[in-house]
């Protein structure tokens, strides 16, 4: 609480003039200079009448706020008419209204020394006390108050302020309770001992006071939330369910209540008590969908620190289950299913979710490059393109999505619109390494149709953005050699390739064909056997073979490697004239 004490002056017009109004001790950013004023004048009669009049105009100037002018004309008033003790307090009043606590105090200590039996003039000096940093004097002035007035709870409120802005909590504490002595139980009086005992670490005494809270107001949920906390830190968590459960009987849809309660639940393995309490939230229409989803992602996370829990893993299962039912039209409870299926590892069920996610959410770019990314891995290359489509009117320029359209069509030998594709893909936003692989794709493309010199451009493109592509370093240097062309070029970055992949079949085997292209024919056999060995081997790396064994002048085992290509891809005719060569 925050207390501003008003004192009012009224006055006569007469020598001597009495403290009667209220002036707020608020500061203001605007200085006077000390005055140089004695302490007693002997005031003629010419000098009160002045002294009178120009007090006048000094309060009238306080009255309209001009603090300045009021302090000028209030110390002049004092220089004529001598020491008082009102006219000392009002010029302390307007000096701390400018922000000069140091004039203020002067000003403000000499009224309180005419008049010590004021309330108000020491209650404005504490606050001057403060101003300066003086707390333990502030405190001196107000307990002074509480002599004469031993039941004022505003004075004791801003003695338990000061207390608590100096530290010394244990004394603000005290003081509180000395108010509820006087008011009786007070429910903010009890929070604020609550924070003061917690800032302490006295964890027994903040609990009474939230114990205490209760005793007044034994609805306040917020009180019983964190009552169950400090009880959950202390392990009882029996008592700390207790006020969860009590505080849920007030507010059946307290989301804050459900999470820790069945929070509280899990931590004691009561899986079935926890999921059947989130269960009838998510089952109850006057719960706001978006309340539910966040506790479904409560669940779902515990479920992924404890994935082999079989009963937590029963009741997420469940609750995701209810929420779907519950909330079938609801976007976020799908994209949530994605997260779920995805961990899970139910692909079918996660293509069912993303693809409602999909429709219900189209600006979540990861569904759609997701989905298209599991319909590509399952060959289902038609369903990508559709779904590649409608996702290009959503997002259009999407590299991912451009990406995993562009590949369905180059599986399906569509290489134009694969191109089309691809390119557009590596001119869309996206980091380095990946428009490095769109690129090192296009050029895969581009080398199908024997277009090279846009293959070579995209693979150097790829190599720019991402210079350790081992699958471009390959494919690059693959295709060059077929064409007899750079193979130093071609060499290096076989040999790059196959250091950061050594046991991949398709790297060994270029890294040979490279070799035999050079003339090296026992290196070329000694890489493709290597491919060979992994058992990875397509019918290309065993025709290979053959021609290594040609060219080492060992025909017999030259047809026997080409006979083996031929029994692993009988489309490929031209094996058998080299077999009956």
């Amino acid at each position: 609480m925050n207390f501003n004490y008003l004192v009012v002056f009224s006055f006569a017009v007469v020598f001597g003039f009495a403290c009667l109004s209220a002036v707020s001790v608020q500061a203001q950013d605007r200085t006077l200079p000390e005055p140089a004023v004695p302490d007693t004048v002997e005031a003629s009669q010419g000098d009160a009448a002045e002294g009178r009049r120009l007090f006048v105009r000094g309060i009238t100037e306080y009255e309209f706020e001009n603090y300045e002018d009021a302090a000028e004309l209030l110390v002049r008033a004092r220089g004529k008419m001598g020491k008082n003790a009102a006219l000392d307090f009002a010029i302390a009043e307007s000096f701390f209204k400018i922000d000069n606590p140091i004039d203020a105090l002067y000003y403000a200590e000499s009224s309180v020394a005419q008049d010590p039996e004021n309330k108000w003039y020491r209650i404005t000096l504490a606050q001057i006390y403060q101003e300066n940093g003086r707390m333990a004097d502030s405190i001196e002035q107000l307990e002074s108050v509480l002599e004469t007035y031993p039941a004022d709870v505003d004075v004791l409120y801003t003695i338990a302020q000061v207390y608590t802005m100096e530290g010394k909590l244990n004394e603000a504490n005290a003081t509180y309770r000395r108010i509820m002595d006087i008011t009786g139980p007070d429910m903010q009086i009890y929070y604020q001992m609550y924070r003061n005992y917690s800032n302490l670490g006295k964890t027994e005494s903040a609990m009474e006071q939230l114990e205490g809270m209760l005793d007044i107001d034994a609805d306040n949920v917020a009180a019983m939330q964190i009552l169950s906390q400090m009880y959950a830190d202390q392990n009882k968590f029996e008592k700390a369910a207790e006020a969860l459960e009590r505080a849920l009987e007030i507010e059946p849809d307290n989301e804050e209540t459900v999470i820790n309660l069945a929070d509280l639940y899990i931590r004691e393995n009561r899986w079935n008590e926890a999921a059947a309490m989130l269960k009838q939230v998510i089952r109850n229409p006057e719960v706001e969908p978006f309340t539910k989803v966040e506790l479904m992602q409560y669940m779902l996370g515990r479920f992924r620190r404890n994935a082999e829990n079989e009963e937590l893993a029963s009741a997420t299962r469940d609750l995701m289950y209810a929420l779907l039912e519950e909330e079938e039209d609801f976007g976020y409870a799908h994209a949530l299913a994605t997260e779920y299926y995805n961990f899970t590892g139910e692909e079918e069920k996660l293509l069912v979710s993303l693809a409602n996610t999909n429709k219900m959410l189209p600006e979540n770019e990861p569904a759609w490059r997701q989905r298209m990314q599991i319909l590509l891995s399952n060959d289902k290359f038609e369903e990508v393109i559709e779904v590649g489509k409608e996702a290009d009117r959503v997002i259009p320029d999407d590299a991912f999505v451009l990406y995993f359209k562009g590949m369905a069509y180059f599986l399906l030998n569509d290489y134009s619109n694969a191109a089309d594709a691809l390119s557009r893909g590596a001119s869309a936003p996206a980091n380095r390494e990946f428009r490095s692989v769109v690129y090192g794709s296009l050029g895969d493309v581009y080398a199908r149709e024997e277009d090279w010199e846009r293959a070579d451009d995209a693979y150097e493109q790829a190599l720019r953005l991402n210079p350790d592509n081992d699958i471009v370093l390959n494919n690059f240097a693959y295709y060059l050699s077929t064409r007899d062309m750079r193979l130093d070029e071609a060499l290096e970055m076989s040999e790059r390739a196959v250091k950061a992949e050594p046991e991949n079949a398709a790297y060994l085997d270029t890294l040979g064909w490279v070799h035999f292209k050079l003339g090296n024919y026992e290196t070329a056999r000694e890489y493709i056997q290597a491919s060979i060995d992994t058992g990875s081997a397509s019918a290309v790396v065993l025709e290979h073979m053959g021609d290594v064994y040609k060219k080492l002048g060992d025909m017999n085992n030259a047809r026997s490697w080409w006979q083996k290509a031929f029994d692993e891809d009988n489309s490929k005719d031209h094996l058998l004239e080299k077999i009956e060569s």
